[in-house]
């Protein structure tokens, strides 16, 4: 082949194709408790993830420590999802078997038992409430001196006095609970006192004595389970109270946005699979059976077999006060421990107490085998992530893990574990025990779920997190921040869908140009940094404050964009781009409606109805105002009443249907859609900015006025009078002017200067005087 044909063949080759390069990009890392280091999230299923979350136990109202937990979980198990797009398998248990619930139902049965029985106020009922108060007195004070609880016992009105800030804070180091128990007693107190003197008024009505009661509930009730408690057998009377508080639970979570579990567990259900795994743990070899009840064996556990016991917190072990706490009030009574280190799988009940049998007694799980034996029941052997609060790590989450790794005999059975930082109101660490928690229910009696999430966004998930109001504050603003610029953009770009322009240019020659210049090239840019920035900040353990910083820095710099450009000035593309970017990454956090392209989504109570009843509203506005200006236009009004007819649209009728009209500065308003609400409170707060103007103008006019007519006044003496009328001359001059004193000395020069000035003065101002008065003649 010749040397032109090869070259002809070879031109009619495809040249060869370069590999591209790519910058490197950041994995994502969790902070795994396990290793108290950020280590990078390697499923072992590929994109599948198993996660097991302890769930709540339902004895109460969950509470803001609660939502700490859930809602951060919530937020990560979206990140997951629906930006790593991991398919994540989240399971999450109810326990509904647990000392703090059979103490609760018991209690709480025998205390509305004995309110049924009480049909009126007697001494029988005050002797017993005051017995109650004593007993708690000694039992919930014993911390203290012994000085302090005789003191307390024999005259608590001086305890009370003698209990100052300075006294309480020295109290509070050696008993946490003091302020809650306290002020059960106090309350309590008051209410026997108040009882007494209903007696010796004659008033023994039922009301009076459920007022005693309600108000020593606490009390009344522990005494009556001392003495009572033993009888409670009922097994419905276990099953209520923990059905009651999981359906308020999953009521709390659904108003928080929070998603449902795949699969959720339940304690009472998983009986026989609990039984199953702690034989087989005992058939391990780490555990035992003593007095009908099975324990684990931490000694022959750890170390045994490349086993290691207290993974999480080996600095805990050991501890007596947090192994107790996890044994249950109900558990410490349990004898035949090798160890006090060891803990229950498997309790011997009491009478009092609900029971399931068993080879080893008629009894009821140990808290911490719940969740090793449900995690395993539906995930397995190895588990990918396992979570909850900071907490639980010891010795719940240790002991879980040591059970699990006990009945598999394996090395590792939870890869990475996740703990949520504590949550303290005000400052001050928020517990159920201490009962100084705002509930779910009442945090949203005051905040929007939305604005919670945000404020949480605003905090990292592992750490601690104050829940006060000027931090709430700061999230209300953000959101307002957010839904101004949705609001700004919405209607920006269906102004520009509208205007003719197809987002072009008219130049001054009539030719049109686009508008992807400097201002768009580096507003895309930005968003391109922003969006890897908060890539990397979501891959560094999910770390959502700087994430949202991220954003916030992003929507200020759009404002600026749109603020300078206008309509006429910005890139309606990259506009939506950008909004839509933000947008999809608030849906993630679960901070925006999942059906919305830009913004939040619909607002809250915003039904939808059919076509004409949604647009019938609209319409007949924009008929009454068209009324107007025919009518107006007909009797020839002045111009301006129809500026006036404008404003009264913008200001009533539209506010009304929750519309917004944001005059610009070419003449033309960008349409928005804001709650009815708020445009009411903008509207008030404008027109009480006006009035308050108004009333200083008025306030000034009439302070002119009053200086004017003090003015007047004092014109009204004629100059050749005004010496005349002081002691301190005797002679005058034709004119009225002074020229000796009254010892008869001749005035001075420099006196005489002086009272010229006066004299002047008053000549000018009694000119004025006549002038004004001949005006009114």
């Amino acid at each position: 082949m010749s040397s032109t044909a090869e070259a002809n063949a070879k031109s009619r080759q495809q040249p060869p194709w370069i590999v591209p390069s790519s910058k490197s990009t950041p994995v994502l890392k969790f902070q795994n408790s396990l290793t108290k280091a950020k280590n990078e999230f390697i499923p072992k299923e590929g994109r599948r993830v198993t996660w097991y979350n302890c769930g709540p136990t339902v004895y109460d109202a969950s509470h803001m420590g609660h939502a700490r937990t859930y809602l951060s979980m919530d937020i990560i198990r979206r990140v997951l999802e629906d930006y790593f797009k991991y398919e994540v398998l989240f399971v999450q248990n109810v326990t509904d078997i647990d000392d703090k619930i059979i103490l609760r139902a018991r209690q709480q049965y025998l205390f509305e038992n004995l309110k049924k029985e009480i049909n009126q106020l007697d001494e029988k009922i005050v002797k017993q409430t005051e017995e109650a108060w004593l007993e708690y007195v000694n039992a919930k004070l014993k911390k203290l001196d012994a000085a302090l609880v005789t003191l307390a016992a024999s005259n608590w009105s001086d305890f009370v006095k003698k209990m100052t800030p300075e006294e309480v804070s020295k109290v509070l180091v050696l008993d946490e609970k003091f302020k809650m128990n306290f002020t059960a007693l106090n309350t309590s107190y008051n209410a026997i006192q108040d009882a007494k003197a209903n007696l010796e008024k004659g008033n023994k009505s039922k009301e009076a004595a459920e007022e005693l009661l309600n108000a020593s509930q606490d009390i009344v009730s522990a005494w009556l389970d001392a003495r009572k408690g033993q009888e409670v057998n009922d097994p419905k009377v276990f099953r209520d109270l923990p059905a009651y508080w999981e359906n308020k639970y999953f009521e709390d979570m659904e108003a928080l946005n929070v998603r449902a579990p795949d699969v959720q567990t339940r304690v009472s259900e998983y009986i026989p699979e609990i039984i199953d795994y702690i034989q087989k743990i005992v058939d391990n070899g780490y555990g035992y059976v003593a007095d009908g009840s099975v324990y684990f064996d931490t000694s022959r556990y750890d170390g045994h077999n490349h086993h290691h016991y207290a993974k999480l917190e080996p600095w805990s072990k050991g501890d007596t006060a947090l192994i107790e706490d996890g044994e249950g009030s109900l558990g410490t009574t349990l004898k035949g421990k090798k160890s006090p280190n060891d803990f229950a799988l498997w309790k011997a009940s009491k009478p009092g107490e609900p029971v399931w049998d068993s080879p080893w007694s008629q009894g009821r799980p140990g808290w911490h085998i719940e969740c090793s034996v449900m995690a395993s029941a539906v995930l397995g052997d190895n588990v990918d992530i396992h979570s909850g609060g900071v907490d639980l790590a010891f010795p719940h989450h240790d002991n879980e893990l040591a059970q699990a790794e006990a009945y598999y005999d394996c090395k590792q059975w939870i890869n990475y574990f996740l703990h949520a930082g504590h949550l303290h109101v005000e400052g001050q660490k928020m517990s159920k025990s201490l009962k100084n928690f705002i509930t779910i229910n009442e945090a949203l009696k005051t905040y929007t779920a939305r604005q919670l999430r945000i404020f949480f966004l605003l905090h990292q998930w592992d750490a601690k997190m104050d829940f006060k109001k000027s931090s709430m504050q700061e999230a209300i603003q953000l959101e307002q921040f957010l839904k101004n610029y949705f609001d700004n953009t919405k209607a920006l770009l269906y102004k520009i869908q509208n205007d003719g322009s197809r987002g072009a240019t008219e130049l001054p020659n009539g030719a049109i140009t686009h508008r992807f210049r400097e201002p768009e090239k580096e507003m895309l840019a930005l968003l391109q940094k922003k969006q890897d920035a908060v890539h990397a900040a979501l891959c560094d353990s999910i770390n959502t404050p700087v994430a949202m910083n991220e954003i916030m820095d992003l929507v200020s710099a759009a404002n600026k964009y749109m603020n300078t450009g206008g309509a006429k000035g910005v890139n309606a593309h990259l506009l939506n781009k950008i909004a839509k970017w933000i947008t999809s990454m608030l849906k993630t956090f679960g901070v925006a409606d999942n059906g919305v392209d830009i913004g939040f989504g619909a607002a809250a109570g915003q039904a939808a109805g059919n076509t004409e009843e949604a647009l019938m509203p609209y319409l007949q506005a924009l008929s009454s105002f068209r009324d107007q200006v025919r009518v107006g236009a007909r009797n020839k009004v002045e111009h301006t009443e129809f500026l006036k007819l404008c404003d009264s649209l913008r200001d009533n009728q539209m506010v009304e249907l929750g519309v917004s009209l944001d005059d610009q500065d070419d003449g033309t308003a960008l349409v928005k859609l804001v709650p009815r609400e708020e445009l009411i409170k903008a509207r008030e707060k404008k027109l009480a900015i006006a009035a308050e103007k108004e009333a200083k103008k008025a306030a000034a006019a009439a302070e002119r006025e009053r200086k004017r007519l003090e003015k007047l006044e004092k014109g009204k003496v004629p100059p050749q009078e005004l010496f005349k009328q002081s002691d301190e001359f005797s002679k005058f001059d034709e004119n009225g002017f002074p020229t000796h004193t009254k010892d008869g000395e001749e005035v001075t020069k420099s006196r005489k200067k002086k009272l010229q000035k006066e004299y002047d003065m008053q000549k000018k101002l009694h000119e004025e005087y006549l002038k004004e008065m001949s005006k009114s003649a």
